[in-house]
């Protein structure tokens, strides 16, 4: 498995208009609240009815990497530098502002 180059957590999605009432889990946590699992940067992008008020900062943390057979060494040294490379010189950050997703690098 690669070093990361893409972040995710679980987050709050919430009506925008609503935003101010969701600010921690706790705001959540309460019976009258309904929690689904969602992809929280696609659909506020989307639907401008909808905020992730703690987007950049999730309740967890998670990274996706490029995952391949073992025995390439090479190819995995190739694909972090790669990552590496594009943390360094922000294309990757560039990349999550344009679709729109979480940057935590």
């Amino acid at each position: 498995m690669s070093e990361g180059y893409l972040a995710n957590g679980k987050t709050i999605l919430c009506r925008a208009s609503e935003a101010d009432r969701y600010q921690s889990i706790d705001d959540i946590d309460k019976t009258e609240v309904r929690v689904l699992i969602t992809e929280a940067p696609y659909y506020i992008q989307t639907d401008t009815r909808l905020a992730a008020p703690l987007l950049n900062t999730p309740f967890t943390h998670g990274e996706i990497g490029v995952l391949m057979k073992k025995g390439q060494g090479d190819l995995l040294q190739l694909v972090n530098d790669v990552i590496y490379q594009m943390k360094q010189d922000g294309t990757l950050r560039l990349l999550h502002e344009k679709y729109g997703l979480v940057y935590a690098y």
